[in-house]
């Protein structure tokens, strides 16, 4: 059952996101161009973000029910030049404010958390990092409070999507205590351009980043020397067509790696183990283009990641979808999307008293369509298809569906 005070938490938060946005607005407003938008600055910009949802669990999991949440995510980002004349510097810190009860946790219990947004409800220091960059761009490191999942093993194309399987792969977010969505961790990333089609980028991350819940609440809690170890990430990506004025179809594939390397935790045998590692591949492709268009027409895209079976709660995972940017007449910047996802699970992490589980996967089938507003405010309906949930128990299919609104400043 959906509560009044579950509304009114996501509410009140859509409201202090539009207080903290428009108040750089309007203490500019004596010098501001009449065609500034919210957040504009030649040296500072201040993003503000909120994204409010209502999901319904409507057949299997556990439950039948409703929840409202929210995230809410203010910041502010530098130029580091024009501040104060430091060529190639610029800056970001974050603040990140998540509220609202969880649909997995009360009604589907699924494994894969049916919302992108889902996370523990604390005020937590999100990003915060120093960024220095050299020949035109081509060479950046960027230092600090970091994120793994914004930097590495992203699809342009899968981000549509809400179920939180089609953001960080599960073969990182499930099986090790990284830098991804809600918590950031101490790190540095190195980027090369080598070309306008090649570009290598390498990170090391704190290898322990604590819980959510429980030791990290507020992102605070920086764990180096605690014998977390170190999570190391790197990337290779190459990119066609990407240049404007190209005529082919732009598509780009990223093959990536990850080893951490420290702490003595024990594997799911019961092994003590000091190491892991595992890899991955991406692809995002268009396959059509409305003649005429930039934009506008369909693509494709997916996502293939493994790791040791031993140590690692998903030594599997891959998913798959399609958009479609324009489908209708005058909504050149919907899109719509159908995508695909599969978790495998250990053969070691289900079996309880050597009893085999009824499953070892989970999957996860979701059509949306985000209706462009504006350019600053988009509305996405929702509808989830959870084939066995939590992966190890036996819970009916779920049918989940829902509607998320999303302001950007």
């Amino acid at each position: 059952m959906l509560l009044p005070s579950e509304i009114s938490h996501s509410f009140l938060g859509f409201l202090v996101a539009l207080a903290v946005a428009f108040a750089p607005v309007a203490l500019r407003a004596g010098d501001a161009p009449s065609d500034a938008k919210p957040g504009d600055s030649k040296a500072l910009s201040f993003p503000v973000s909120y994204t409010g949802e209502v999901l319904g669990n409507l057949a299997g999991g556990t439950n039948r029910g409703a929840i409202a949440e929210g995230l809410l995510n203010v910041g502010v980002q530098g130029d580091l030049d024009k501040l104060v004349g430091w060529q190639g510097g610029s800056f970001l810190v974050s603040l990140l404010d998540p509220h609202g009860p969880s649909l997995t946790d009360k009604y589907v219990h699924d494994f894969n958390r049916v919302s992108n947004i889902d996370a523990y409800d604390s005020v937590r220091l999100y990003e915060a990092w120093l960024q220095q960059e050299w020949a035109d761009g081509k060479f950046s490191v960027r230092v600090g409070q970091l994120l793994a999942d914004t930097e590495f093993f992203v699809s342009d194309n899968a981000a549509l999507f809400m179920n939180g399987a089609f953001g960080a792969l599960p073969v990182v977010s499930q099986n090790l205590a990284a830098a991804v969505f809600p918590v950031a961790a101490p790190g540095v990333r190195a980027r090369w351009k080598a070309t306008e089609a090649l570009s290598i980028q390498v990170g090391a991350f704190d290898g322990d980043v604590g819980d959510q819940a429980t030791d990290n609440k507020h992102g605070v809690d920086w764990r180096l020397g605690r014998n977390g170890g170190v999570l190391a990430l790197t990337e290779v990506a190459y990119a066609w067509n990407g240049q404007k004025g190209a005529t082919g179809l732009p598509g780009v594939v990223k093959l990536g790696a990850f080893f951490r390397d420290g702490g003595a935790e024990e594997d799911l045998e019961g092994i003590p183990r000091h190491t892991d590692a595992g890899g991955y591949v991406i692809a995002d492709q268009q396959l059509w283009r409305k003649p005429g268009a930039e934009d506008q027409g369909l693509s494709a895209f997916a996502r293939v990641g493994g790791a040791p079976d031993d140590r690692n709660t998903v030594p599997f995972y891959a998913d798959g979808g399609f958009n479609y940017k324009g489908l209708l007449p005058g909504r050149e910047k919907d899109v719509a999307g159908l995508a695909v996802s599969y978790t495998k699970l250990s053969k070691y992490a289900c079996d309880d008293g050597g009893n085999p589980a009824e499953a070892h996967h989970e999957t996860i089938l979701e059509a949306t369509y985000k209706v462009q507003v504006k350019e600053w405010v988009a509305v996405q309906p929702d509808v989830q298809y959870v084939f066995n949930p939590g992966a190890c128990t036996k819970a009916d299919n779920a049918l989940v569906a829902g509607i998320r609104v999303n302001v950007t400043f």
